[in-house]
């Protein structure tokens, strides 16, 4: 707001208010004008006042403007004052609609907006009541009835009934208080629900302005039993009134009068501060106890907290604001404090800046600490065992999250030498590859085996220059992966094996079935083309034996075919696969797969899995019944047939079953069997899901 504009604004409630004053020294009905004087005409003036000083200040801010309506509004209770009968009706009438704006201040503060539905609920019912209901109740009063003799006449009065007025005036009395009620109720949650930084703001408000409500309260109360007891709570009610304007300008302007507490902080700071000293400083600063500092160092991108730690800026919103702190164009730190505070950005820009000062002092020290803690914790981090070790092989420290995998007593390691601790050859390998680091900068990597605790071990070692006379030698245990390494030899060698043997097979059945049936049968050809002139009739038998001979041969060739890759698995799915399967156990089947095609390797994988179980099953089980379920479970496909037979099925004895596990671990998958004695036996492929683009 212009200086122009708000000097304007006072000079006519300057006005308004001798207006005021005139109305009540004339008056021939108020028996106490000094008092009146003293106490009401103030009330305006300090409601005008405060709300000038608050809209020039925070001129996008609602509640100046808020407060400068109730200050003029209050001034329209002197319109009863006057002994003229249509300016009285007019102050009786709307006397009170400073008390709607008021309410509507309350409710609105420290935004001046009505942000919720039920706080506009609020106001607009105490409008309601004022603007409608207390002329609706003149209407019916005149105010001789009322005691006042030398009041004017009541130019509104409609009938003069005295137990109608007497009924609006209790009836509007009760809704008041029940209005009021609500709103002290509503205040008192909002404060309940405020942080701490938020209540100061509300505190000195909430407090006048509820003993403000309450008082008004008791007043009307007051009025239906005894006029003197009304008059008597009307006047501490005005004093508790006059509070009130004050209590918002303080509210609003308290970031000015906290900015004086910075430059005490910076004094009291000392030369070097640490970040407790100096997030403590800011906390008392900027009023807000939950206040808490993120550094930003130059090499990162990223926020650490006081200690080091890395730190993620809170999102807006959730209660939390960030004011970044920044030096030089760049980011140096940000406080991160109650979002209340960004309605005081000037006391949050000077403990900004307050917060620079005292970071610039403590930055060096601190990136010195952050890397430290980086480091330190990058080496935790690694599980492996790490030795630091000097030129001759003296073992200068170590690092192990167990002894597990300890050569030696810990306490028998720093001191000593790689050739008192390690078997000969492992010292001589070790040794010559320390002296390679050394010369050439080079990282050298071998892989030895000790024997710890009667169990032999597999590790590899990785030697890094860390000094001018020493390595750094990071141990890993691979013992697990030299096993899997030989697992995974031998699984190939296993699949290379059966494939020789299942090509063998096929040459043998080809030879001995196929292949006979069809020399056979073109022997049985030629032998009819001898006779087909001589003999005709002999010619048509021979024939017709070659076409029984023929569909012999083909029977044989399916057969073969069904046991390099049953054609149905590929025409018709998994699903009509696993049925035929089960209609040639000798076991009744339970069946249950997925409604999708899987891709094929799986497919492929999945009927073998279960071919070969019920062919277990048939010959070994036992069993009355087999269940075979198939189902896609979190990025895998599960296949499991279960049987109620005797159990005690050895999973190394077969080499159906070692077939079945090279299958599936050729597609990264895993089979498990189960099989106690008397208890059946369950196989369980987890095979993973893999899209198969040949599908759509």
């Amino acid at each position: 707001m212009k200086t122009r504009t708000a000097v304007g604004i006072w000079n006519l409630a300057l006005l308004v208010a001798a207006a005021a004053i005139v109305l009540i020294l004339r008056s021939d009905h108020d028996t106490n004008p000094a008092p009146t004087i003293a106490l009401a005409v103030p009330i305006g003036l300090a409601f005008v006042a405060g709300g000038l000083i608050a809209w020039t200040q925070r001129p996008g801010n609602r509640t100046g403007p808020l407060m400068v309506a109730t200050g003029f509004t209050w001034f329209i209770g002197a319109l009863s004052e006057s002994n003229h009968s249509l300016p009285y009706t007019l102050g009786i009438s709307l006397g009170s609609v400073s008390l709607g704006v008021l309410i509507h201040l309350l409710l609105a503060f420290p935004s001046g907006r009505l942000g919720r539905r039920r706080d506009r609920l609020l106001a607009g019912g105490a409008y309601a009541l004022i603007v409608l209901g207390i002329p609706l109740a003149v209407m019916f009063a005149d105010p001789i009835d009322e005691g006042c003799d030398r009041c004017p006449a009541n130019a509104f009065l409609v009938a003069d009934s005295e137990t109608a007025a007497r009924a609006l005036e209790i009836g509007l009395i009760a809704v008041a208080a029940l209005l009021l009620l609500a709103i002290l109720a509503i205040l008192a949650l909002r404060w309940r629900h405020a942080s701490p930084a938020r209540r100061r703001a509300l505190a000195p408000v909430f407090l006048t302005g509820g003993t403000t409500l309450g008082l008004l309260i008791a007043a009307n109360v007051a009025y239906l039993f005894s006029d003197g007891a009304g008059d008597a709570v009307n006047w501490v009610t005005l004093g508790a009134l006059l509070s009130v304007p004050l209590s918002f300008l303080y509210g609003l302007l308290r970031s000015r009068l906290a900015r004086a507490g910075v430059g005490r902080m910076l004094a009291e700071l000392s030369e070097t501060p640490n970040p407790d000293e100096l997030r403590d400083g800011l906390r008392r600063a900027l009023g807000d106890p939950t206040l808490e500092l993120a550094y930003r160092l130059p090499e990162s991108e990223g926020w650490v907290d006081r200690d080091g730690r890395p730190l993620e800026l809170p999102p807006e919103g959730h209660g939390r604001a960030t004011t970044l702190v920044e030096y030089e164009g760049r980011p140096l730190a940000a406080l991160l404090h109650d979002a209340s505070l960004r309605s005081e950005p000037e006391l949050v820009s000077e403990v900004a800046a307050a917060a620079r000062i005292g970071l610039e002092k403590d930055r060096g020290a601190r990136e010195l600490r952050q890397s430290e803690e980086r480091a330190g914790a990058l080496l935790d981090a690694i599980p492996d065992l790490m030795f630091r070790m000097s030129r001759d092989g003296t073992y200068l420290a170590y690092k192990a999250e167990s002894n597990r995998d300890l050569f030696t007593a810990p306490d028998e390691i720093v001191g000593r030498t790689v050739y008192e601790r390690l078997p000969g050859d492992v010292a001589e390998r070790i040794m010559r590859c320390t002296q390679e680091a050394l010369e050439h900068g080079s990282v050298q990597t071998l892989e030895y085996d000790l024997e710890i605790g009667g169990e032999l071990r597999s590790y590899e070692g990785r030697l890094v220059v860390s000094g001018d006379d020493e390595v750094v030698v990071i141990v890993r245990n691979i013992t697990e992966r030299k096993r899997q390494d030989a697992e995974l030899r031998a699984s190939r060698a296993r699949l290379v094996e059966a494939a020789d043997a299942e090509r063998r097979r096929l040459e043998r059945n080809l030879h001995d079935g196929a292949q006979q049936r069809l020399v056979g049968l073109s022997l049985t050809l030629r032998l009819a083309e001898t006779r087909l002139r001589a003999d005709p009739a002999g010619a048509e038998h021979i024939l017709a034996e070659a076409r029984e001979e023929l569909a012999r041969a083909l029977n044989d060739l399916r057969e073969l075919a069904r046991g390099i890759h049953p054609a149905v698995l590929t025409d018709r799915g998994l699903e009509a696969a696993l049925e035929a399967l089960a209609n040639r156990s000798p076991v009744p089947v339970e069946i249950e797969t997925p409604p999708e095609r899987l891709p094929e390797a799986v497919e492929t994988a999945a009927y073998y899995v279960v071919s070969e179980a019920l062919a277990n099953v048939a010959k070994y089980a036992q069993a009355s019944e087999a269940t075979v379920r198939i189902a896609r479970d979190n990025g895998q496909v599960v296949v499991e047939v279960r049987d109620d037979g005797v159990g005690g099925a050895d999973p190394d004895a077969g080499s159906g079953l070692r077939g079945l596990r090279d299958r599936v671990s050729a597609l990264e998958g895993q089979l498990e069997v189960t099989s106690a004695p008397g208890q059946g036996t369950s196989i369980r492929a987890e095979i993973p899901y893999v899209v198969d683009s040949s599908r759509s």
